[in-house]
């Protein structure tokens, strides 16, 4: 005897039939297209997602390298954490803080984004006495510099410049020195062994969103009473010296002009006699990612590209 389920599903396949119909001609290639879109738009999404988040990787602050090392462009305007206190897009003031300490680290360290910034990279302590001090900070069409004052003994091997001994300076441009910089010193092989003057010009093009940035810098010993920049025009503006701490027997100077400025800067005794001088060096049309150092003094360039031009005579 037959169940009622049974009875049922008799009654359905008799009364309600099944028919089986084919897909109509071509149905299958259209649905294998479809499926081959919907994977490529996946697959898309994808790729989209994985750039997306590698720009946004990109965008967070890593390690600091040294100017000497930095590989990317610069940020343009102002950085989110200056150094020093700002008075706007140019400005200069002494560092504060700069003691010479009773240990001097003279070996490779970092700097924080909100502290001056000083290039003492692997390898430098094979030639610094004392560790790099900041003696002025400020900024330049809004971004960070800063002037570091150090004391060296002779090097003559091939990792750095060669140093003859004394003291020494280095100019950087740029939170963690990504706009590059130079390095100058007292005692070089083109200054005299008892020279009271020397310095050195840095011009840099490298962010389009500023003007040109075209600095000099440089160091004077005792005799030395004040620094004078003369322009060839007739107009004179006399530089701030800052003092180094102790044990670096020697005062600094900086000025940032504009690009292809005409002049010299000037070393005078107490008297105004005129000791020591050197021409503003950077040629004008300063442009590009290359930096260009040039000087009485100049030791060495920092950047990704480097010039050095020899001084103008006289």
């Amino acid at each position: 005897m037959k169940t009622l389920e049974e009875r049922i599903e008799e009654t359905l396949r008799r009364e309600a039939p099944v028919h089986v119909r084919s897909m109509p001609k071509g149905t299958g290639a259209r649905v294998r297209v479809r499926q081959t879109l919907a994977s490529a738009v996946t697959v898309a999404a994808v790729v989209a997602v994985a750039m997306a988040a590698m720009s946004i990787l990109s965008a967070v602050p890593r390690a600091s390298q040294p100017g000497s090392q930095q590989t990317a462009p610069p940020p343009a305007g102002f950085l989110p954490h200056p150094q020093g206190s700002q008075g706007g897009a140019d400005d200069a003031t002494a560092a504060t803080d700069n003691d010479a300490t009773p240990r001097e680290d003279t070996s490779a360290h970092g700097t924080n984004s909100t502290e001056p910034y000083t290039e003492q990279v692997i390898g430098q302590e094979a030639y610094l006495l004392t560790q790099k001090h900041a003696v002025a900070v400020g900024h330049v069409n809004g971004v960070e510099w800063s002037l570091a004052a150090y004391d060296t003994h002779a090097y003559s091997e091939d990792a750095f410049p060669r140093f003859l001994g004394g003291s020494c300076g280095d100019l950087m441009v740029g939170d963690q020195g990504e706009y590059g910089g130079i390095s100058f010193c007292l005692h070089t092989a083109e200054t005299d062994p008892n020279a009271q003057f020397a310095m050195a010009g840095f011009g840099n093009g490298l962010d389009p969103s500023t003007d040109p940035i075209v600095g000099y810098a440089g160091l004077v010993g005792s005799h030395v009473s004040s620094v004078e920049l003369r322009y060839t025009d007739g107009a004179t503006t006399e530089l701030p010296l800052y003092d180094a701490p102790a044990g670096i027997g020697a005062r600094y100077f900086e000025i940032f002009v504009r690009d292809g400025a005409d002049g010299r800067i000037v070393a005078l005794a107490s008297d105004g006699s005129v000791l020591d001088s050197g021409s503003l060096c950077i040629a004008a049309g300063t442009t590009g990612p290359r930096n260009i150092g040039c000087g009485h003094g100049l030791v060495g360039v920092s950047s990704v590209v480097t010039t050095e031009s020899p001084a103008p005579l006289g």
